[in-house]
């Protein structure tokens, strides 16, 4: 299998001091974005890869708005080229726990979303007013009742640790809510972890360790690392992800790794695409690919992602599975999960 990733450029403005937000770009750009996100689309339909088919479908970006059903039915029917989004078995869509409307939720189904991924960060207020993001913890309330009674298959909440505003008793309050409401998904992200200093790297591992000793008790699967589930709720975008799968990113900044023919190393590629939404519209409108950066992958490179992807997962390195891959590749896997002998002088 295959996941297609959709980077969507638009987003919602933190909270200014009198509580309110700003939403991201206007009707213009988001029509220039569709019209480019199509272009893109048909050139891979002209020239589709080979070597797994399309099974899932994720819309994502960094923090994105609630994208009207108007401009969501004009994206998914820019993708249809390449996926269609009502016929394969998984599609997510991230959004901010504003207060999302059940009209907006049944406009998400029938457009064949399936799951729903929200940057909940924390279930604390005073976690949520320290960063000044754009949704309160009531939003976040209101848009889980709206989700379940819309009868989506999969809601996924994102909780962050480790950033100067959350305390050891809030990260703890944050998880207990969390199971509280019965959320089927919990992916845990650290904040800024290139910044982390020496000193708090063992208060951060210790607040992870927390939480994976507390979800497991409560029933959810530690699957991934940070990605914990119920049964019949994980993820199989990120799944196929961290099976060192095949995925095709489309968008701005969006980022693609194609490896179609297993024995032979030669075939695994990566690329990405120009970061700025405004150079990958012009790119486009002027018939350019928007690819700024493409990769061969060596069997070095291959065995490197390949072990770190597998040893984040539950399921861990299967070194049966080097029987299907190069011999120079799987010898560099077996080599790198290998423990270093003693040396004696």
């Amino acid at each position: 299998m295959a996941g297609l990733y959709v980077q969507v450029p638009f987003r919602q403005e933190p909270r200014s001091s009198d509580g309110t937000s700003t939403a991201g770009p206007g009707s213009a750009d988001e029509s220039a974005f569709v019209e480019a996100l199509s272009q893109e689309a048909d050139r891979y339909a002209q020239h589709p890869p080979t070597g797994a088919p399309v099974s899932t479908l994720y819309l994502g970006s960094n923090r994105p708005s609630a994208l009207s059903s108007t401009l969501l039915d004009a994206i998914t029917g820019a993708l249809r080229p390449v996926v269609d989004a009502s016929a394969i078995p998984e599609a997510t869509i991230e959004l901010p726990p504003d207060d999302i409307s059940p009209s907006y939720l049944n406009d998400l189904q029938q457009l064949g979303l399936t799951r729903v991924s929200l940057e909940a960060l924390s279930f604390v207020p005073d976690d949520l007013r320290t960063v000044r993001v754009a949704h309160s913890i009531d939003d976040l309330f209101r848009t889980l009742r709206h989700v379940r009674r819309a009868g989506v298959d999969t809601v996924s909440v994102d909780l962050s640790f480790g950033g100067a505003e959350h305390s050891l008793s809030h990260w703890k309050a944050s998880l207990h809510r969390a199971v509280e409401l019965r959320v089927p998904h919990i992916a845990l992200h650290e904040r800024d972890p290139s910044k982390v200093l020496e000193a708090d790297q063992k208060e951060r591992a210790r607040r992870l360790g927390f939480a994976m000793r507390f979800l497991r008790a409560k029933g959810y699967e530690q699957y991934e690392l940070t990605h914990f589930a119920r049964p019949d709720h994980r993820s199989r975008h990120q799944e196929n992800y961290y099976a060192h799968g095949n995925y095709l990113g489309l968008g701005p900044g969006a980022e693609s790794f194609w490896w179609p023919d297993r024995t032979d190393h030669s075939t695994a590629r990566r690329w990405s695409n120009v970061s700025a939404p405004a150079a990958y519209v012009d790119r486009l409108r002027s018939d350019r690919s928007p690819v700024a950066q493409r990769e061969s992958l060596d069997c070095s490179a291959l065995a490197r992602e390949h072990m770190l992807l597998r040893l984040r997962t539950k399921a861990g390195l299967d070194l049966d599975v080097l029987t299907t891959i190069p011999t120079a590749c799987a010898s560099r896997i077996v080599a790198a999960s290998s423990p270093t002998p003693s040396r004696s002088d």
